[in-house]
């Protein structure tokens, strides 16, 4: 059996290293770099502790791509514990492909033929895959900068909602050596620019800010739900059958309130080495594991479609707070209530 995956980040690559620890050797397309300083796609870099646990399965160490421990986090004025890091995407990728057999090229129609398995692994792009029943976007915009504390008031991380009016947040993550990224993300709100310059400017009083780069993307928020099908059968040229299977974002494995996807894009890759070649049982697991994605994906679609006008109703409001819990953050249940707002006025438009 032959078998491409196409797409070497996060969740094609992780995939390639589990199917070689269980004797299966993919190849893998990757046609280029994309045009960032980093070489890799617009990305905070944050992610949740565990991934610790993904990462010795494919036999590496946190340790070794570890930029920054989120310790404590700000939202809008109330702080967190948390169980959030930042890391070294970019080095871990490149491990991650160390051991694959990588084809670097564009994965074309032509090379389709010869293989029996093909995994979508293109995120955004979602190239092999027919369109998702309801796909939703998120725009963003990213900075690294280095700050330099003139007043040792040196920022955390944080994560601000009250900056923009409009389903989005400004969030700073720290990357160690005074560097960090800081970027905006939102749904019903297009001055990304205008936001991030007010917020570099407060931020300039008490710092010197040197700008390295920029970049901009997407990220696909839609739930797995509402990015089905996750698979097709094709028929090639000869008639034999070829099956197309999609992993990570490409099939929406993202946090639809924080657009927070390596640690889930790692899991669903997971789940699809562990139920390998069974295309149902995975398509299965990952509804049932990411079921809390659709209820996140309904939220903002009540949003979207006018609720912000009433606020958030109950149930939105437990769901931020579960997303809280599930990221890691130490929020108290009835301060994380009474102050829902400071964590959704950029839903609720006041502010209070």
């Amino acid at each position: 059996m032959k078998i491409a995956i196409v797409g070497a980040g996060i969740a094609g690559s992780y995939l390639g290293r589990l199917l070689e620890g269980k004797g299966i050797h993919p190849e893998v397309y990757e046609e280029g770099d994309h045009d960032t300083a980093c070489k890799f796609r617009s990305c905070g870099w944050g992610a949740q502790s565990g991934i610790g646990g993904y990462l010795a399965r494919a036999g590496l160490d946190l340790n070794d791509y570890l930029l920054s421990s989120m310790e404590t986090m700000q939202f809008d004025g109330m702080v967190a514990a948390t169980g959030l890091c930042t890391i070294d995407k970019p080095s871990l990728i490149s491990d991650l492909r160390a051991s694959l057999t990588v084809v670097p090229q564009r994965f074309t129609k032509e090379d389709t033929e010869a293989y029996d398995i093909v995994v979508d692994a293109t995120g955004i792009a979602r190239s092999l895959l027919p369109p998702c029943t309801s796909d939703l976007l998120l725009p963003t915009l990213q900075h690294r900068v280095t700050i330099e504390p003139v007043k040792e008031n040196r920022p955390g991380a944080g994560v601000f909602g009250n900056q923009i009016p409009g389903l989005g947040y400004i969030w700073v993550f720290p990357l160690g050596q005074n560097q960090y990224h800081i970027g905006a993300g939102g749904l019903v709100f297009d001055r990304y620019e205008e936001v991030l310059e007010k917020f570099f400017s407060d931020l300039s009083v008490n710092n010197a800010l040197t700008h390295a780069c920029r970049c901009s993307g997407e990220i696909r928020v839609s739930s797995p739900f509402h990015s089905q099908p996750f698979t097709k059968v094709m028929r090639r040229g000869d008639g034999r059958s070829q099956q197309i299977v999609g992993v990570g974002e490409s099939i929406g494995t993202v946090s639809p309130f924080t657009g927070e996807g390596i640690i889930y894009s790692l899991e669903c890759a997971e789940m699809l080495a562990d139920s390998w070649p069974d295309v149902a049982l995975y398509t299965s697991r990952v509804l049932s594991r990411f079921a809390w994605m659709k209820k996140e994906r309904e939220t903002l679609d009540y949003l979207i479609a006018g609720g912000q006008k009433a606020g958030p109703r109950l149930r939105d409001r437990w769901r931020f707070y579960r997303n809280a819990r599930r990221s890691g953050v130490r929020l108290p249940i009835q301060e994380a209530f009474r102050r829902i707002g400071s964590l959704t006025r950029w839903i609720e438009g006041e502010d209070t």
